[in-house]
């Protein structure tokens, strides 16, 4: 979700590098629900503490260059707000498969004349969410998991049978 950051105007880079109408990234305010979310431990302001999933928001709002007290800290302000139940049923379902099969090998690989890395990876996750009672009380549901499977090849120094005894 926070990708989209970087499409909006008076924002320039990509998540990691952004600028928000020439202020630093690391002086943007991340918020969700109104509650701050950014990471401040690194300079990378646009992050999330925990993870935010695409079907989780409902709405992202960007502004870059806040003037009014209402936004609080920060030279820009990133607020997300969560999805809820509504008085209809509504949900979706959605699984992404990624599988070796159709990547390249790499340089490296190819070079040593190594098998491919391997890497299979599926998402997949449910929302949905309805009226307990109408107009009155909501509920919303969320799971999203991943399954990875995965093969790479490392190359590591080794040492000599005389390196351990200190005889380089």
């Amino acid at each position: 979700v926070l990708n989209l950051i970087g499409t909006t105007g008076g924002v320039r880079g990509t998540v990691g590098s952004l600028t928000f109408a020439g202020a630093p990234q690391g002086t943007v305010n991340t918020t969700r629900d109104g509650i701050s979310v950014q990471q401040g431990r690194y300079a990378n302001g646009a992050y999330s503490t925990t993870f935010t999933s695409p079907d989780l928001v409902e709405e992202v709002r960007v502004i870059v260059t806040p003037v009014d007290a209402e936004t609080g800290r920060g030279s820009g302000q990133v607020q997300m707000q969560t999805r809820s139940g509504t008085n209809n049923f509504r949900g979706s379902v959605f699984w992404s498969d990624r599988n070796t099969v159709w990547d390249a090998s790499s340089f490296s690989n190819n070079f040593s004349g190594v098998k491919p890395d391997y890497l299979n990876r599926n998402q997949f996750g449910v929302r949905f969410g309805g009226p307990i009672k109408q107009n009155k009380a909501f509920f919303f549901f969320l799971y999203e998991g991943m399954r990875t499977v995965q093969r790479s090849v490392v190359f590591t120094p080794v040492l000599t049978d005389a390196a351990p005894q200190g005889m380089f």
